[in-house]
């Protein structure tokens, strides 16, 4: 960055022009001069121009050989010594002086298959091009490249499924498996699920339907993923298929050879005593139906839910069949509020009866290290989060002083203190999730405070001032991570039924009228994890922060 422009296109033209006279030489001796360039390649150490060059030059003179896994190492090498010599790309896109073909719609399962076969291809055409390779040098290779993608991928898994019709199972296994292979380093979902649909399918013919139902269900989160449905629901029949059927119920022959049940009561014939079954008299709480399990199988995490509004929304998205993990720095014995008590252990032992799983986590959110902590106990378990509600905050001790101080008495440590629970720790948190928010839905709903627009007088001047920070961070980070799939959302609920509410409210002899619950909040946090990203996508961008024009 410390080049000027004139420095900077001088060593990137006297770096390229050796490069090329290093390939001429090479290519006049043939594979003797190929084998001398790899020589001098292996003996070079550091970051010199000579190095950048030779390993530029070896680049080269390896595609003109048809060595094109051993050009990509050279390639790579030469543009990591570019990169510390500081000279950038040897070679920047032209315009563009062809005729532009007439652009053709496609379906999601072609743009998708589209997408797959020419990711690699536009990879290495891009490497090659920043090491100053001419593109007419790289496309036998970006050919074949693609070839083999469409030939090895595609359709093999249509060879797989043509073994599977005709018995011979351990064959379609086997290149099901390879195809399988080759996906995931493509990163192709779509892919990955076809393919393990037909090892669940070799593996039934096989008899082994432990291993074929492991697949099926490793199919069906990949072709949900990628929306196909056909897919989808192939696995899914093949889940129902493999599943292990129960017994049938033993049924004992009917008294007097009764087959049908009567319509009236015949003393010693029907009635309890003379029932198939034994009778039955019970009671089974219902804790959810289908419609509203909005959320069935998400991870979601809730910062701040000892108590309070952040407990109501725990409580909400567990309800909602979410997987919930609950944060604080509270614990059984170790509570933050001797007065208002509670601990994220007892937030997660009411999830039970609600239907939902919790996972309590005990984290000082003002702690970089513990936050970080967070951050990969998640990923490494589930591998995603799909919603991060922010709704953590800390109000300094001891209360009286911090509402009843004068502005010009309150000390500095107001101000440090909230902001680092509940204002730049929640945008650090944010950014370090980023990576598992954008593999789940994505979701980011911060809680904020409807204080913080009205600047009403009980509140002190830190706790606007944190506000403010909070508010408008996050609707900064929102317009940098929107087009990436992380949809930032801030609610700015109403004065809360809390228990430091009604605290107050027996300090002040005040009379609570018209408050909302702690739960109101949590139902309109699971109405918006359940909306679907275009609509996320909209109500991200209100109150946004305009950016340069």
């Amino acid at each position: 960055a410390s080049f000027s422009a004139e420095i900077w296109g001088k060593a990137g033209a006297d770096l390229l022009a050796q490069a090329n006279d290093l390939v001429s030489d090479a290519m006049g001796k043939g594979a003797a001069g190929l084998g001398e360039l790899k020589s001098k390649a292996g003996r070079s150490s550091g970051a010199t121009q000579d190095a950048a060059a030779t390993f530029v030059a070896l680049a080269r003179a390896e595609l003109k050989a048809g060595q094109y896994a051993e050009a990509t190492e050279a390639a790579t090498s030469a543009l990591r010594l570019l990169k510390e010599l500081g000279v950038g790309a040897l070679a920047q896109p032209g315009d563009f002086k062809g005729t532009a073909p007439k652009p053709k719609i496609l379906s999601p399962e072609e743009a998708r298959e589209r997408e797959r076969i020419l990711r690699p291809v536009r990879e290495k055409m891009l490497l090659f091009r920043e090491i100053g390779v001419p593109d007419e040098e790289v496309q036998p290779m970006l050919k074949a490249l693609q070839a083999d993608s469409v030939e090895s991928d595609g359709d093999a898994v249509k060879t797989a499924e043509v073994h599977c019709k005709n018995g011979n199972y351990s064959k379609a296994l086997e290149v099901a498996n390879k195809a399988l292979e080759s996906f995931k380093s493509a990163n192709d979902k779509a892919g990955q699920a076809a393919a393990l649909v037909v090892v669940a399918s070799a593996h039934r013919g096989l008899g082994d339907k432990p291993a074929g139902l492991q697949a099926a269900r490793a199919a069906l989160p990949l072709a949900y993923d990628a929306q196909a449905k056909v897919t989808e629901a192939a696995a899914r029949r093949l889940c129902a298929d493999l599943r292990a059927s129960k017994a049938p119920p033993k049924v004992t022959p009917p008294t007097f050879g009764m087959t049908k049940a009567l319509d009236h009561c015949v003393p010693g014939v029907s009635g309890p005593a003379h029932c198939p079954t034994e009778p039955f008299v019970g009671l089974q709480r219902l804790v959810g139906l289908q419609e509203s399990k909005k959320l069935s199988g998400q991870v979601a995490v809730v910062t701040g839910a000892s108590r309070g509004i952040g407990k109501g929304i725990a409580q909400s998205l567990a309800e909602a069949g979410a997987i919930v993990y609950v944060t604080g720095r509270s614990a059984p014995g170790k509570e933050t509020d001797v007065i208002l008590m509670g601990t994220v252990d007892e937030t997660a032992s009411t999830f039970g009866k609600l239907g939902g799983t919790g996972v309590a986590v005990h984290v000082d959110h003002a702690q970089d290290t513990q936050n970080a902590a967070l951050v990969k106990m998640i990923s490494e378990t589930h591998g995603r989060c799909d919603l991060c509600v922010n709704s953590a905050f800390y109000i300094p001790k001891p209360d009286m002083i911090f509402f009843s101080t004068p502005i010009w008495n309150q000390p500095m440590r107001f101000l440090n203190e909230q902001t680092s629970v509940g204002g730049l720790n929640h945008i650090g948190f944010t950014v370090g999730l980023l990576p598992c928010l954008r593999r789940g839905r994505g979701v980011v709903i911060n809680v904020s405070s409807w204080g913080s627009q009205m600047n009403i007088f009980p509140f002190p001047l830190s706790y606007y001032c944190n506000k403010a920070t909070f508010d408008r961070s996050m609707m900064a980070l929102s317009e940098r991570v929107r087009n990436y799939g992380v949809h930032i959302l801030t609610l700015w609920p109403g004065s809360v039924k809390s228990e430091r509410s009604v605290m107050g409210a027996k300090r002040s002899a005040t009379r609570l009228i018209d408050l909302e619950t702690v739960r109101f909040t949590g139902n309109a946090i699971v109405a918006l994890g359940a909306m679907g990203p275009e609509t996320l996508h909209q109500y991200s961008m209100k109150h946004r922060v305009p950016g340069p024009r």
